[in-house]
């Protein structure tokens, strides 16, 4: 059941669009309407405009766009039913009675959400049993946590054994699916029937999202024979890999005054700065940093501070990690270990105090990956001085700031002796080059509703290009001129039209205003995903530019009309063939039995 326009009205009014979005990303106002940097891909300049008037936001860059509603189900990864219950909250506005509120989605996430936190006593509980000793002699004697930190972060055990969760939670009345599907068991590959739980024999950690649900689960394995020394729950519907930072519930608060934030790669290397008062700690779970994961920090940080393993792999990691921080437009800086494999082993060597002044010591980004340039390399011979310097040239060719492009070139001259002008112009000539193709990546994101090939929402319109922005067309034409509805639904019906998705929409906006209810953005939101309202409002910001008036909306229809005769032509000819063929073969059959 549809929600009252009402209700819809009020819960606009309540959470317009900019305040919503402004509380996430940076507006910057551009006449009537505001401009930023979209929070769903990696940009420097910004191309996500937000139209107050209309109250919908679309991105050039990557096609994202819709309401308040579409953001707040793209943001925060929920359906429908629960973006609308966030800002109701938000807007302290009541559900209206007999709301239709029946998302099996939504009761999925519910019931995932109540296993974990079921899951996570179960494994605290385990602790305190005779077979959770060896766990917590691990977790206290040799990570050296306190109880107060076990508590905290609501550590536990898994035990020894391949059903001790599974029975556990089937007494509680969960169903074996309910569990697969929250990544609490898995299902053998050998035998369908049997079920097993995931985590066995390990040191737990709890995942908290930042609205205080657990989430997932992370597991150290406790005996050496486990090779998998860590594992983390598999993505569900409540947890996804790719975009959770563990420990980010706690880090946002302490992040508050300095607008800071350390990125470590493992959840043990947060807990022990945590405990040594160093609450501002992040680490991703089981994955090298993501776009999405530093998009998640711009709300709360500024700068970011990368604390990775000093080994190979962890300094492979933070050569991809400042790529994609300097992309997402934060201070980026690296703490260098010395004599510890990692922070948790720095903290019990050294000490807080030592690691506070390891953190003031930490280098600019571009330092660090000039002297991972100068790695292996003699500079004192002309061949190693120039292997060097091609080196260096491509890491600053990628600063995008003149003032500090200029800098660092003075610093490579003084170190070099080569002059800065002979390097400015291997630097400048790199970075024209990379502006070029960025800019040759923007111009063709930019076009993504008539790069057809590319468009996943309405995959038909590579074989019909002109069809398809025919259809585009009419769509924006009926919903900017509803009152010409009835003559446009005479003279173009839903059935003509080529692509799936554009019948879709027309028939869609044609039925609400028929039916004279909202036929608004918001409207469309309980019928279309996310990314298809991306498409819908971008054809409707495009066309608005181009102007749609009688004429060429006629014009629109001629191409569609056209289209379907040929069809037609063809499927009359085919079948007069076919009809000819069978008469053929029947005198053929009737001379043979003569």
């Amino acid at each position: 059941m549809p929600l009252p326009q009402e209700f819809i009205d009020k819960l606009k009014f309540a959470n317009p669009i900019e305040d919503v979005m402004g509380s996430y990303v940076t507006l910057k106002r551009t006449g009537r309407d505001y401009i930023c940097l979209c929070p769903f891909h990696n940009e420097k300049t910004a191309s996500c405009h937000v139209h107050t008037d209309k109250q919908y936001f679309h991105c050039f860059g990557c096609g994202a766009g819709g309401d308040v509603i579409t953001f707040v189900m793209k943001y925060q990864n929920l359906d429908y039913w629960e973006a609308v219950k966030w800002l109701a909250e938000r807007g302290n506005i009541p559900l209206p009675e007999n709301n239709g509120y029946n998302s099996q989605k939504a009761e999925n996430k519910k019931r995932i959400y109540e296993m974990n936190k079921q899951a996570a006593r179960f494994f605290y509980s385990q602790l305190k049993t005779p077979a959770g000793k060896s766990c917590l002699d691990y977790l206290i004697n040799k990570r050296k946590l306190s109880i107060e930190t076990i508590k905290k972060y609501g550590m536990g055990y898994a035990p020894n054994s391949w059903n001790a969760l599974k029975n556990h939670l089937l007494s509680l009345g969960y169903k074996e699916d309910e569990m697969i599907s929250a990544s609490l068991i898995s299902r053998s590959q050998h035998n369908t029937k049997n079920t097993y739980d995931f985590f066995v024999n390990r040191a737990m950690f709890p995942f908290i999202d930042l609205t205080g649900h657990i989430v997932g689960f992370g597991g150290r394995a406790l005996s050496p024979d486990d090779k998998r020394k860590y594992l983390n729950s598999k993505d569900t519907p409540c947890y996804s890999k790719e975009g959770f930072l563990f420990s980010l519930n706690f880090a946002k608060n302490a992040a508050v005054k300095d607008r800071k934030i350390i990125l470590c790669e493992g959840n043990l290397d947060v807990i022990s700065l945590s405990q040594a008062g160093f609450e501002n700690a992040v680490a991703s779970c089981g994955t090298a940093l993501t776009d999405r994961q530093a998009r998640s920090l711009t709300q709360y940080a500024d700068h970011i501070i990368i604390c990775y393993d000093a080994d190979e792999a962890g300094q492979k990691a933070t050569s991809k990690a400042i790529k994609i921080l300097d992309n997402t437009g934060f201070k980026t800086t690296v703490v260098k270990i010395k004599g510890a494999k990692d922070p948790d082993e720095f903290l019990k060597l050294y000490g807080p105090v030592k690691f506070k002044s390891l953190l003031k010591g930490s280098e600019g980004s571009i330092e660090y990956e000039l002297k991972k340039c100068r790695e292996g390399i003699d500079a004192d011979t002309d061949l190693g001085k120039i292997e060097y310097l091609k080196k260096a040239y491509r890491v600053l060719a990628a600063i995008n700031s003149p003032v500090e492009r200029d800098i660092y070139m003075s610093k490579l001259a003084d170190e070099t002796r080569v002059s800065k002008e002979a390097i400015r112009q291997e630097v400048e000539s790199l970075h024209r080059k990379a502006v070029k193709k960025q800019e040759q990546i923007n111009y063709q994101k930019m076009i993504t509703f008539t790069d057809v090939k590319r468009d996943p929402i309405n995959p038909q319109a590579y074989e019909h290009r002109r069809e398809a922005q025919a259809e585009e067309g009419i769509i924006y034409y009926l919903y900017a001129n509803p009152d010409k509805c009835t003559q446009l639904c005479g003279e173009i019906t839903p059935q003509e039209f080529v692509t799936d998705f554009n019948r879709r929409v027309f028939e869609c906006l044609s039925d609400k205003i028929q039916a004279s209810v909202d036929y608004s953005v918001s409207t469309l939101n309980a019928e279309f995903s996310p990314d298809e309202m991306g498409k819908i409002v971008g054809i409707l910001t495009h066309f608005e530019q181009l102007g749609v008036d009688d004429t060429v909306c006629k014009d629109y229809i001629r191409v569609l009309k056209s289209y379907n005769r040929s069809l037609s032509q063809q499927d009359a000819t085919s079948s007069n063939e076919n009809f000819i063929k069978a008469l053929d073969q029947m005198r053929a059959d009737s001379q043979a039995k003569q």
